[in-house]
């Protein structure tokens, strides 16, 4: 258990306050990621009668539950945490706490829709069901496509994108799978957990534990029905291209939830396709994976964007630059920017502050119009030189001081580009060209940014500007 807060982490609590976060949830993450009750209480400014009051229901159950330890074991696993998920960009469905269920729109593009539906045509199958027998015949009328069997850059890419969103390592899931409705199919009302003490789970749970959340995507807008209704909570969802929905099958005290029964409703003109993946309780080694700045709040649609700046800034910046080359500091920074070549991977040439004084008063306002709140500058760091074989790794920023940044292209001599590769807040990987005079805003405190090849040229040369919510 974890005795003290690392800076990231720090960081993250202080960004979540100010926001005004719930705090119990708050509680309930750092509980999630091992740390010691005792100390987030003390930091989060929590009351025992708090933390009881948020605790009350699944205490109650646990004590109540207790006499019937055996028949639980041979029913589910129980897990000791909850199996909880915290996605900043997703939008929380009130179901008056009968069941976790998250929507997430253009989780998808519609180009990666596009390619998916032909790729699933190609490969499709009749659906099955693990119980097939007596009235559960013709339950599910759609066809299947293996997805996770095709070696496909696009489907791996999307596998990897839905376990970080969860924040699940992939051993706790299943292979990624697709469905294909036309008129008049459907897939009768039913839950993605296997039954307690039943073949079905002998079958199928007994080695990995039970299902616990899903996470279906929509690949087109169907025409008309087709719609995903939870029929126990009464909430329906059309098909819409790019869509997430994901829901856990379980309770927060690890049973299974009948509220979490769902209806694939018929096509009534047209076709439907979906994307499901499924997670288990059982996998190898640490089940979370995020970090601590992937809880950092979404504040904008996609986490970048690129620009020009300002031509009058830029001449001032290219004139210091060409005039003050020889004050260049060797700036190798070990395990973060490293080289391929034998030489040192990256130069520093300092700015003077009206210098650096000037680059803030003229992007701040933008940068601000960007994301949406006041900021406060927190550094403009010199012209930084990358030299040939330069490799900078994939991270995220610190979390209090860059949650807003910028990089401005000053000059390059290249011969191959050299893009900056970021993901945005679907975990999509972007890879993006700068020009001398370009810019890009970007969240660097969330989003995972580098440039992982090796740089083929003589210099590229950038200056990065960082700000922090006031």
């Amino acid at each position: 258990m974890k005795s003290t807060f690392d800076t990231g982490w720090h960081d993250w609590i202080e960004i979540n306050i100010n926001r005004n976060c719930d705090i119990i949830g708050m509680y309930n993450i750092l509980l999630e990621h091992d740390f010691c009750p005792l100390l987030i209480k003390n930091r989060l400014k929590l009351t025992d009668q708090d933390i009881q009051q948020s605790t009350k229901s699944s205490k109650k159950s646990i004590i109540n539950d207790n006499t019937h330890a055996k028949l639980l074991q041979q029913t589910t696993e129980i897990i000791e945490a909850e199996d909880r998920v915290f996605l900043p960009n997703a939008e929380k469905i009130d179901t008056d706490n009968k069941l976790e269920l998250l929507k997430i729109d253009n989780f998808l593009n519609s180009h990666e829709c596009i390619e998916l539906i032909s790729l699933i045509r190609d490969n499709l199958r009749q659906s099955t069901t693990t119980n097939e027998s007596g009235d559960l015949k013709n339950y599910r009328t759609s066809k299947t496509c293996d997805l996770s069997l095709i070696n496909h850059p696009l489907v791996n890419d999307i596998d990897r994108r839905i376990c970080n969103a969860l924040g699940f390592d992939s051993s706790y899931s299943e292979g990624i799978q697709a469905q294909w409705y036309d008129v008049d199919e459907e897939f009768k009302p039913h839950t993605d957990y296997f039954e307690p003490n039943s073949k079905e789970f002998e079958d199928h749970a007994r080695v990995r534990g039970q299902r616990t959340w899903t996470f279906m995507l929509f690949l087109n807008n169907t025409l008309k029905g087709g719609a995903t209704q939870f029929t126990r909570i009464d909430k329906t969802f059309s098909p819409k291209r790019g869509t997430a929905l994901l829901w856990n099958s379980l309770t927060p005290q690890g049973r299974e939830n009948i509220e979490s029964m769902h209806w694939g409703m018929p096509v009534e003109d047209g076709f439907k396709v979906i994307i499901t993946k499924w997670f288990r309780l059982k996998g190898k080694g640490k089940r979370f994976i995020k970090e601590p700045n992937e809880y950092i709040p979404a504040y904008t649609d996609e986490g970048f964007l690129k620009s020009r700046l300002p031509e009058a800034l830029f001449k001032k910046i290219y004139t210091f630059y060409q005039a003050n080359q020889n004050t260049a500091i060797n700036e190798y920074v070990e395990g973060f920017i490293t080289s391929k070549a034998e030489q040192i991977p990256s130069e520093l040439i300092p700015l003077i502050e009206d210098l650096k004084n000037e680059i803030h008063q003229v992007l701040q306002p933008l940068v601000e119009a960007w994301i949406g709140h006041y900021l406060k500058p927190s550094y403009v760091f010199g012209v930084r030189r990358y030299r040939n074989g330069a490799v900078l790794k994939e991270h995220r920023d610190r979390g209090k001081t860059h949650v807003a940044s910028v990089i401005i292209n000053i000059e390059q001599l290249v011969r191959q580009p050299w893009p900056l590769v970021i993901e945005d807040h679907n975990y999509r990987k972007h890879h993006l060209l700068l020009s001398p005079g370009d810019m890009v805003f970007y969240e660097g405190a969330k989003l995972t940014h580098g440039r992982p090849i090796a740089f083929d040229g003589n210099e590229f040369c950038n200056v990065f500007v960082h700000y922090q919510l006031t």
